[in-house]
């Protein structure tokens, strides 16, 4: 798009989006390291009963976000790379596989704010949390099916692109643009905040009331068990707040950079700056599983368990070979001892 303060239509001469190799190199690397790990969380995830709570099946929804989304801009990059123009400059049936791509970017915003509206509440409202979540009457089925109803809503809130004209009008930019990205993390910022502030002062009265306790008893009583779910919290806060931190840095960018290319303040920055945009989505793509894995201990287990699982299999099938071939020399010779004698 050229910009421009007036309604206009996109135009989009050959040659006005462009993919240098070296950006082209780095995104198919990238590109590697995000289908790996990615994977690797969705597959543990699925594997592992003890991960399937809400904000484990909710960040390995976002895993599938982010793998759907680095592969859609990467054919994306790939046919521009290929052509020297834009997608629907190509042919306007390929503008298909960039609603995908819109709708996957949505979808990582919107999983977000559903994980953090659950710590949320497990934090503020956490008698509500427990008898919804710990009494059996949230199975992980209805997890998912919430995961496939984020999926829908981020589908309808990037298909309306299609009619927003947000393209073409300044004030419909800066609306859309608001709404879907800006607003939503806006409310996930706050939300981690206020969870912060409970944490904060749920230690603060944790520690009052222990020392209070020593102080009256010589064998102070101590409950484990709230012990460990304020650290489960706490962990959680922490690797939301981590992936919050790094969508608002790959996508609020973005959005700035739409709005003012659209009201036509910098003429063809979205052109200019296309590539490092890619760039800034494949790097959260990797990021936010990457932040999953350090700081989730349960998760960091089940993968040396089931390595450990695997490289115990394939020793004892090596070994259980070498018996079998050990057996098999002695047969032989044993027949052949007896053909001899």
């Amino acid at each position: 798009m050229c910009g421009g303060p007036a309604p206009r239509k996109c135009c989009t001469p050959r040659g006005t989006f462009s993919v240098p190799l070296p950006h082209f190199v780095v995104q198919t690397i990238l590109l590697v390291v995000i289908i790996l790990t990615n994977s690797l969380v969705i597959m543990v995830t699925i594997l592992d009963k003890e991960l399937h709570t809400v904000p484990n099946i909710g960040i390995s929804s976002l895993a599938l976000a982010d793998l759907l989304l680095a592969i859609a801009w990467f054919i994306i990059q790939l046919l521009v790379f290929r052509h020297s123009i834009s997608l629907t400059g190509i042919d306007r049936n390929l503008r298909h596989i960039q609603d995908l791509a819109f709708v996957f970017e949505m979808s990582v915003i919107l999983h977000i704010l559903c994980i953090t509206i659950d710590r949320y509440i497990a934090m503020v409202h956490p008698l509500y949390h427990y008898k919804v979540f710990n009494y059996n009457t949230f199975s992980t089925w209805k997890v998912v099916a919430l995961c496939v109803s984020v999926w829908a809503a981020a589908a309808f809130l990037a298909y309306t692109r299609r009619f927003s004209k947000e393209w073409t009008y300044c004030y419909m930019s800066v609306v859309m643009n608001m709404m879907r990205t800006i607003l939503p993390l806006m409310v996930t910022a706050v939300l981690n905040i206020i969870i912060f502030i409970t944490i904060r002062n749920k230690t603060l009265l944790r520690v009052t009331m222990e020392a209070q306790v020593s102080t009256t008893l010589d064998n102070p009583s101590n409950n484990p068990s709230k012990h460990n779910m304020f650290l489960r919290n706490w962990k959680a806060f922490k690797t939301i707040s981590l992936i919050l931190i790094s969508i608002v840095l790959s996508y609020v960018p973005l959005s700035l950079i739409t709005m003012v290319s659209v009201c036509g303040a910098m003429p063809g920055l979205y052109e200019r700056m296309s590539n490092y945009i890619v760039l800034l989505k494949f790097l959260n793509s990797i990021t936010n599983p990457t932040i999953y894995m350090l700081t989730t201990r349960q998760f960091k287990h089940s993968v040396k368990t089931y390595l450990g699982q695997d490289r115990l299999t394939l020793h004892s099938a090596d070994r259980n070979t070498n018996h079998d071939s050990r057996e098999a020399g002695g047969r032989k010779i044993s027949l052949t001892a007896s053909t001899s004698c």
